[in-house]
């Protein structure tokens, strides 16, 4: 039987690089963009493979945040992808709901979100006290800072206070992530 290509769907596209993003894709980036297989001038498709994403992503935060490390320009693209997820149709349903939940319905809503932006990742949540959890994601992206930034954004947003979101297991080999997330 042959293994299912690995795609990350359109919604997710759209939040980041059309709605997150939005005017500070330079043209050049946008035609680069599109010699990788993501056509930015033309409407989002229903999914991309996760090879092409992970080229786009890569690409861009080297272009914009060009003076950063590498863990740096993720970290700030991540930031992207709550805003402009947020900005979707379902997106804006969702972040009325986790203005509404606590910071554990949260972050048990994350686990669930991240699992509907493509056809691949596993998550699973581990409670190590009531306030303290660990995220781990299967299979990850090579710079953990990517999704430590989404995390944290919504868990701002649900008011978690005191917040600290680390990653205390990144296997790049068997693309594992493990994160430890905190608040009070």
């Amino acid at each position: 039987m042959a293994q299912e290509e690995q795609l990350v769907f359109g919604p997710t596209i759209e939040g980041l690089f059309v709605r997150g993003l939005k005017d500070k894709v330079p043209p050049a980036l946008v035609n680069q963009l599109k010699e990788l297989g993501l056509d930015l001038t033309k409407p989002i498709l229903p999914a991309y493979p996760r090879t092409t994403v992970n080229a786009a992503v890569l690409l861009t935060a080297k272009t914009l945040y060009p003076n950063d490390s590498l863990s740096d320009a993720f970290y700030k693209v991540g930031q992207h992808v709550s805003i402009g997820a947020f900005s979707t149709v379902l997106g804006s349903a969702t972040l009325r709901l986790v203005k509404l939940v606590r910071p554990t319905r949260a972050l048990q809503r994350i686990a669930r979100t991240f699992r509907t932006t493509n056809n691949y990742m596993t998550v699973a949540l581990r409670e190590l006290a009531p306030t303290d959890w660990e995220l781990e994601l299967f299979p990850s992206n090579d710079q953990p800072s990517y999704m430590q930034a989404v995390i944290e954004d919504v868990m701002k947003i649900a008011g978690a206070k005191n917040l600290k979101v680390e990653t205390v297991n990144h296997d790049k080999a068997n693309e594992r992530c493990t994160y430890r997330v905190r608040w009070s």
